[in-house]
């Protein structure tokens, strides 16, 4: 939302003749206009006569008396503009300061002449500056520039409020658009700069339509012919006027608008988050409204947890919520179809303050005759709107067990149309929107229990309407899926936490069997034959001894066989003791 400079409302007021904003969406005998007969009431819609007298009607120059005529047709053709601005009332500084200023006092830490240096004193530093208007002031300026708008704005639309909100002596944000011969930088000059918001209906033709703009235009040029008028009479009402040299107007759409100090957002979102739609300086309101809220497409589903509303009412009343899912449209009137998600008691914090719907089932006493019973309520109950374009609707409303010192119902506040030419027409837009929500315009309920409207002709509802709200929700209620859509959440089973220890102990010994004591398969090389060094000698001498006698070989023949019977006991024995090592 864009903070404009100089917004805060502190003060409202509606002259005798002119209607209360709230009564335009609160009754519908206010579609009482005269004329001379029907006919001309219902063409030319021009004095509107809401307490259904003739004694309302205006006299004809002519002397023909008119009469005041109900259902005239003209409430529901008629538009309402609005506009907002800063009204700048311009002083002489001395004069002015002379007569009406305040004094303020700030402290300083100054630091001590010396020797030590750490000692420190505290010094007081006065500040003059110009005191704002009181609430009588206020009347008078008001009544003033009533009377000159009604001037300018005759045979083209009446006027409904005027209201004075936030004053501020020389705003740079309104010095930076106000033309140069205002000199408003001018030491000897100081400008009291005062937001205003002034409200007209009218009924379009062929010959005339107007928009806010043209209302802004004829506000500024009122103030500029007038000016020298307004000054004089601003003069003889209040003498807190006495210095003032000039009066002039400027839009709020002209102004710069108010640097941001602090980030939209923190680096990181929290899953609860708040969601709220703009207060209307300019609120109209009735028993109840019925709306709708939507997620983007592409969003994921959210949870809503909380809600909040307004009234001007500061007492206790009784309200209800009830919601279904889906669009309400063909379902005006049918309570059947909807689920009763809140109910209570609570009191009312006035037209700038939101009303928190109360969370859990509670008890509360109502008076009825003479005697006092217990009323048991709902609490709210956490509803979800789905994800990619889903949509729920809401019928909150106020009860006529409370009822305000008039006896009037206790109404709940929302803001007019968005497009001022979509009066009385089932289009609706946008009132607010962030990545997770959307919140639409719907239809103003003129009564409780509320009727139905199968036509959308009822005089029991205005249409389209702003919701003036806030919810809390949980952007991501099926977390760890952010992004689902649907509902109900997915079922995700949790995981086992990982095992720390080892899930079996180690064995202790190897898999692998011992070796048997004796082996089962014979070695597959057989030993080396061992022989003593003179059978070997003797044997090689008898192979290579091809040249001896018969003598000489037939003794090498009885050495021979001897070498060889020691080689057998050898071989033997060795193949015992092979036995032995394996």
């Amino acid at each position: 939302m864009v903070r404009r400079c100089g917004s805060t409302s502190l003060f409202l007021f509606f002259f005798g003749s002119v209607l209360a904003q709230l009564e335009l969406d609160q009754d519908p005998i206010l579609d009482r206009y005269c004329g001379f007969n029907w006919l001309e009431a219902n063409i030319y819609c021009r004095s509107p006569c809401p307490s259904g007298n003739n004694a309302d009607c205006p006299l004809n120059p002519s002397g023909r008396t008119q009469k005041c005529f109900q259902g005239s047709g003209c409430f529901n053709r008629m538009q309402t503009l609005y506009w907002t601005g800063v009204v700048a009332i311009m002083f002489e500084a001395t004069e002015h300061m002379a007569n009406y200023q305040v004094i303020s006092t700030t402290t300083s830490t100054v630091v001590a002449s010396g020797a030590d240096d750490e000692e420190t004193t505290a010094a007081a530093n006065v500040v003059p500056t110009a005191a704002l208007m009181g609430n009588v002031e206020e009347v008078a300026l008001e009544t003033i520039l009533i009377a000159k708008l009604q001037t300018a704005l005759e045979d083209q639309m009446f006027l409904v409020s005027v209201e004075t909100q936030n004053q501020d002596y020389d705003r740079p944000c309104v010095e930076a658009v106000f033309p140069p011969g205002w000199d408003r930088d001018d030491p000897s000059k100081i400008t009291l700069d005062v937001t205003m918001s002034i409200i007209t209906r009218y009924i379009p033709n062929s010959i005339a339509v107007y928009t806010n703009e043209d209302l802004g235009t004829i506000v500024k040029t009122a103030l500029e012919v007038t000016q020298d008028a307004i000054i004089r009479e601003l003069k003889t009402a209040n003498p807190f006027f006495n210095a003032m040299t000039g009066i002039a107007a400027v839009s709020e759409d002209d102004l710069p608008e108010s640097p941001s100090t602090m980030p939209s957002f923190p680096p990181t979102r929290d899953f609860d988050q708040l969601f709220e739609t703009p207060l209307d300086p300019n609120p109209t309101g009735s028993n109840g409204i019925v709306f709708s809220v939507k997620t983007p497409k592409g969003a994921p589903s959210v949870l809503l947890v909380g809600m909040k509303f307004i009234t001007n009412f500061e007492g206790v009343f009784e309200y209800e919520v009830y919601t279904k899912l889906g669009s309400w449209t063909g379902f005006v009137g049918k309570s059947t179809e909807f689920d009763l998600i809140a109910s209570g008691q609570v009191t009312g914090k006035g037209s700038k303050t939101l009303v928190e719907i109360i969370q859990g089932d509670h008890v509360g006493t109502i008076v009825e005759g003479n005697e006092t019973i217990s009323v048991n309520y709902v609490g709210w109950k956490d509803v979800h709107v789905l994800g990619d374009g889903g949509e729920r609707s809401f019928y909150l409303t106020t009860t006529k067990r409370f009822l305000q010192q008039d006896m009037t119902t206790i109404p709940i506040l929302f803001s007019a149309p968005i497009n001022g030419e979509s009066e009385t027409l089932r289009q609706y837009e946008i009132v607010e929107s962030n990545s997770e929500l959307e919140v639409y315009e719907g239809d103003g309920v003129l009564d409780y229990p509320w009727p139905t409207d199968s036509n959308g002709k009822s005089p029991y509802y205005r249409r389209p309407r702003g919701p003036i709200i806030a919810f809390n929700y949980d952007r991501a209620p099926c977390n760890p899926n952010v992004n689902f859509t649907g509902w109900p959440c997915p079922y995700v089973q949790k995981t086992r936490i990982p095992t720390r220890n080892p899930t079996k102990r180690p064995t202790p010994v190897p898999t692998t069997p011992q070796p048997t004591d004796n082996p089962k398969r014979q070695p597959t090389i057989e030993p080396t034959l061992v022989v003593t060094s003179n059978a070997t000698e003797t044997i090689a001498n008898a192979s290579f001894d091809n040249l001896q006698s018969e003598e000489s070989k037939g003794q090498d023949d009885v050495e021979s066989g001897a070498a060889v019977t020691i080689a057998c006991k050898s071989y033997n024995a060795l193949l015992g003791l092979m036995s032995l090592i394996l």
